[in-house]
């Protein structure tokens, strides 16, 4: 079974998502890569490339902000995820 905290993850309209990293003291360049508060761009922690408001995804409970994919969603669930918790 799942940790709790991962069963619930929101699916936010643009408008709502940008309002969020805004309110989070992110923002974004003209190419519409996500950029923090000292102005530079966003790397997500698992591709390690940057990240574009298109493909953003706020992790809960935190400011992570990582490119979403099936790959960087599971690299992150499987980091904080108890090991008993996948068998």
């Amino acid at each position: 079974m799942l940790n709790k905290k991962f069963i619930k993850f929101l699916k936010l309209e643009d408008e709502q998502k940008r309002i969020l990293l805004n309110a989070l003291d992110f923002s974004f360049d003209p190419k519409d890569y996500v950029i923090d508060g000292i102005g530079k761009k966003v790397i997500c922690p698992y591709s390690n490339k940057p990240v574009k408001f298109q493909n953003a995804s706020i992790l809960p409970g935190s400011t992570i902000i990582i490119n979403t994919s099936l790959i960087t969603l599971s690299e992150y669930i499987s980091e904080y995820l108890e090991p008993e918790e996948f068998s």
